[in-house]
């Protein structure tokens, strides 16, 4: 799955397409923080529903992350679980 880096100035983040739905997904981590948000945008959809990811230490997130580089294993992690019925 090809992650695009959505970066700004106040988070990290990684957006994606659900390849079945074309579904846009965007994984979120707002800088300083342990905390993973997602947010997804369905085609012909009224907007983005956002929610809280639980646990993510599941992903390896235990500490925020420092750089680009840490979140994006993060975010691959994420990708992995979420798409491994899907294989």
């Amino acid at each position: 799955m090809k992650l695009t880096n959505v970066s700004n100035p106040a988070a990290f983040g990684v957006e994606f397409r659900l390849p079945d739905s074309g579904t846009r997904v965007q994984l979120v981590n707002i800088r300083g923080t342990a905390s993973l948000m997602l947010g997804m945008e369905r085609p012909g959809g009224n907007g983005w529903a956002n929610t809280p990811v639980v646990a993510p230490e599941r992903f390896g997130m235990r500490d925020a992350p420092r750089n680009f580089r840490e979140f994006l294993k993060i975010a691959e992690a994420y990708t992995a679980a979420a798409t491994q019925d899907d294989e």
